[in-house]
């Protein structure tokens, strides 16, 4: 069961001059940014690979020695092979990416969509893991090269729906870790709790944990540092969990802190509406980092927040420019 952090009372703030707009001098950005991914450091710069919901996948760069973090994107092409395959999909919703340095692959979590249909052998032909091979190396590829649908046990489908898949992915040599977004109930509603998977790469075994009596209602990104020590984003709660397992994935502690998430300069701000961290990625320091994809429909600041902001932000707000946030990790 987890156990509240002994500072719960307050929520975990922001370091180093975070948050940060996703955005650019140049104007360019990233949408709906729903996976992040910390492949290491270039020329002074922390570099990230991350994928949105509407079916993009950039580089980023960082340069904390400015004050606010200076950024700057890449969008990557998809060679003619995979628009083909992409122009398929009802929605390219890409919800989680990692970098597997073992192999030199990318692996990207899509979810399945279909609008008409709630028929799950048509949306799951298309939801799952997804390997990618690209052009020159990480920090220097400009193209995705090739897809290739992973085989998964069919376990891991069991109670995916239609816009409802796996929205936290990560890996370690050994393992994935799934996390399905939320168990939905009999009506196809949201419910208190979901499901974790993590299935081990050569043998398929899946060992299958509900998060009920874990308190976490969503998992919308997940981190592994090793096999027994996953971090993940409730996005629902807006928490940042951490869990602990022994050699059998059995859980021996959990624990739970809340996300200060204000915009930038504006820390008082910090309860926007539709507001939905989605994302979680460490770099070589202890820190992690979280991004958060508005949801188009409702995300803005209420009347009385709105009398504070200067033009660029409110037009940041009515643009739905995702911001990145950076934390000290407390659990460890």
């Amino acid at each position: 069961m987890c156990i509240r952090d002994s500072v719960k009372s307050d929520k975990l703030q922001p370091i180093d001059n975070y948050p940060v707009w996703m955005k650019d001098s140049a104007g360019s950005r990233t949408d709906q940014t729903s996976g992040l991914f910390f492949i290491g450091e270039r020329d002074g710069k922390k570099m990230f690979i991350s994928c949105d919901d509407i079916g993009k996948i950039n580089r980023i760069s960082v340069d904390e020695r400015k004050n606010p973090p200076k950024f700057e994107f890449q969008e990557i092409k998809f060679s003619v092979d995979i628009l083909a395959l992409l122009g398929k999909f009802k929605k390219r919703d890409m919800e989680d990416i990692c970098f597997d340095s073992t192999n030199n692959k990318i692996l990207l979590a899509i979810e399945g969509h279909e609008y008409s249909s709630t028929d799950p052998s048509i949306y799951r032909k298309k939801e799952g893991i997804y390997e990618l091979t690209f052009n020159n190396d990480i920090f220097t590829f400009d193209t995705v090269l090739t897809i290739k649908r992973l085989t998964l046990p069919e376990e891991v489908y069991a109670h995916t729906f239609d816009n409802v898949g796996f929205e936290g992915f990560s890996i370690t040599k050994d393992n994935f870790f799934l996390g399905l977004e939320n168990y939905q109930t009999p009506q196809n509603e949201f419910s208190d709790s979901t499901l974790l998977y993590i299935v081990n790469r050569k043998s398929g075994k899946t060992k299958v944990i509900g998060t009920s009596d874990l308190k976490i209602s969503t998992i919308c990104g997940l981190y592994a540092i090793d096999d027994f020590n996953l971090y993940g984003i409730d996005r629902n709660r807006r928490n940042v969990f951490y869990i602990n397992f022994d050699k059998n994935f059995n859980i021996i502690e959990c624990k739970i802190q809340q996300l200060d998430l204000s915009i930038p300069f504006h820390p008082e701000i910090n309860n926007i509406i539709g507001t939905a961290p989605e994302s979680i990625t460490f770099d070589y320091n202890n820190n992690f980092y979280v991004s958060l994809d508005p949801w188009k429909q409702i995300y803005k600041p209420d009347i009385a927040d709105r009398k504070k902001l200067s033009n660029e932000e409110l037009d940041n707000f009515y643009t739905f420019v995702p911001i990145m946030y950076k934390y000290k990790n407390k659990f460890k």
